[in-house]
């Protein structure tokens, strides 16, 4: 089938979507996790690429190389079945390379009702938006994972412009939660300015929500993201040892430490060092993309 594009996301100024057959599979395991960096091994499940947010610290602008327009694939469900039956049990998710809620692909209906019936195969949903919708009438299952990623006000008003406020999401989140969906937040990336004041009241709002797992992350990019995302956020960042950008060592355990002193927990952190979890003296025990 041919691509076709030109479909306007209604009432907003985001990208044109494209549909299309992929030929490429649907699931692979993520085994990207450089030396040094705890993050588990989990499927990525592609129903779409892309997002409309296109926020400007966002790895997908250099995954895609600037291209804006979000895909979503088209070809018939039993193509994705069959991948999925061929795999074993574990976290299946479908926010790698795309919102997997900012536009619902037309593979996610099947999915959720697929993964119903798999009691050791998890699908997780990570977003921007608000997207309450697609779950109005749908029996929840706990093998359905929903998680909202959320930031500071200011931070998001700056960097994520075209995503929803945060606490709209979180009020999402809250919505899916009194409907019996398993929720799960993300607070990243984290942007340090020299304070964390910003932080704060968001930090007030996720404790009070009550999700199941709360994941904490600070900004890390690839040195290339800057040829398509000339605005995204440096100051402070340094090559660190996995080739990523990152905020200096006793940056990040001072930003971990307080944001877990507002959380009143610790929380997993998402894609962090060695370095970091001794120097915290904190056990990994899950983190987002893990049940």
């Amino acid at each position: 089938m041919a691509s076709k594009a030109g479909k306007k996301l209604a009432g907003t100024d985001l990208p044109d979507l494209v549909f299309r057959r992929r030929k490429s599979p649907f699931v692979r395991l993520f085994t990207k996790t450089p030396p040094g960096v705890v993050c588990p091994h989990f499927y990525e499940l592609i129903l779409s690429n892309g997002c409309p947010y296109d926020c400007a610290y966002c790895y997908l602008r250099l995954t895609f190389r600037g291209n804006k327009h979000p895909v979503l694939f088209t070809n018939p469900w039993e193509e994705v079945q069959r991948e999925l039956d061929a795999c074993g049990d574990g976290v299946f998710s479908t926010g790698e390379l795309a919102d997997s809620l900012a536009v619902v692909p037309p593979l996610l209906a099947p999915a959720v009702e697929y993964f119903r019936t798999k009691p050791g195969k998890y699908l997780l949903l990570t977003t921007k938006s608000c997207n309450t919708a697609f779950f109005k009438g749908l029996k929840p299952t706990p093998q359905v994972i929903v998680s909202f990623s959320v930031n500071a006000p200011e931070v998001a008003e700056r960097l994520e412009r075209l995503a929803p406020p945060p606490l709209a999401r979180l009020r999402a989140a809250a919505k899916l939660m009194d409907w019996g969906w398993r929720v799960r937040i993300r607070l990243d990336p984290i942007v340090w300015g020299g304070d964390l004041f910003s932080y704060r009241s968001v930090c007030r709002e996720v404790r009070a929500l009550g999700a199941e797992r709360i994941t904490v992350g600070t900004l890390r990019q690839y040195p290339g993201l800057f040829r398509f995302a000339p605005g995204a956020p440096r100051k402070g960042l340094h090559k660190a040892s996995d080739g990523r950008m990152r905020y200096p060592l006793s940056v990040r355990l001072g930003v971990y430490e307080q944001i877990a002193e507002w959380l009143g927990i610790r929380p997993a952190l998402c894609k962090e060092t060695e370095e970091v979890w001794q120097a915290l003296g904190w056990t990994f025990c899950g983190c987002n993309c893990t049940v």
